[in-house]
């Protein structure tokens, strides 16, 4: 092959041209796939993540709703208790309280 005039030049530096473009082009393909891939990756993680923490915040608002109702129980429990505790106390000290002189 020859270059024999300015159009076979022409020519030639345009092929040129098209394998670099071409090259460019698959060098970037490639690094938008592979960033492509990475995101994935980091939203796949981020999803069981954002489950994890889902589950953990339902775990939490199961056990304060069920200490919840056993408190409940407890207080109503004690609240009787010191009911029946002054109750007492103000019998037996009726009962002891000494007769008052005139």
């Amino acid at each position: 092959m020859m270059i024999e005039t300015s159009k076979d030049v022409l020519f030639v530096v345009l092929a040129f041209c098209a394998l670099w473009l071409t090259i460019f082009l698959s060098w970037l393909l490639y690094y938008l796939i592979a960033l492509l891939r990475d995101t994935e990756t980091v939203v796949k993680q981020v999803k069981g993540v954002v489950e994890k923490v889902d589950s953990l915040q339902h775990a939490v608002h199961d056990k304060f709703e069920r200490s919840a109702a056993s408190l409940t129980l407890i207080a109503s429990t004690v609240k009787e208790l010191v009911v029946w505790g002054i109750q007492e106390r103000s019998k037996t000290r009726s009962v002891k309280a000494p007769a008052k002189k005139k």
